[in-house]
């Protein structure tokens, strides 16, 4: 594992503050395409991540406070969603088949008749079994 240099973490707090590149190659005293080299470096940009993920964690709740505002004071059903999503009672999961066939275009609701057929079967044929 490679350790940044002292003005990398110093660049990465500058650029955390909002300063920019030629701003901060002036305040460390480096050229300015060392600082885009050292955005380009792996290793620079993972600490850069990490740092800015402790830079604004003490700021999640006051984001999840406002989410919540807009959610019910704006009556937003997007971020309704994304807060449920957030908390895990909401997930994307599509648990139908998508196996509708189309014909040039439409949908074949000849195929969706005898799917819904065939499961009314299963169904009746369990029932069937139960008693």
């Amino acid at each position: 594992m490679r350790y940044l240099n002292e003005n990398q973490y110093k660049a990465i707090g500058l650029l955390l503050e909002g300063k920019k590149n030629q701003d901060i190659a002036e305040e460390l005293g480096v050229h300015r395409n060392t600082i885009t080299n050292w955005l380009k470096d792996d290793a620079f940009q993972a600490e850069l991540r990490k740092a800015a993920t402790r830079h604004s964690q003490h700021r999640l709740g006051e984001l999840i406070d406002r989410m919540y505002e807009v959610a019910i004071n704006e009556g937003s059903a997007a971020m309704a969603k994304l807060i449920l999503q957030s908390q895990g009672m909401l997930t994307d999961r599509i648990s139908m088949d998508q196996t509708i066939t189309k014909k040039e275009g439409l949908i074949d609701y000849e195929a969706i008749d005898e799917e819904i057929a065939a499961f009314a079967k299963r169904m009746e044929d369990e029932t069937d079994i139960e008693h």
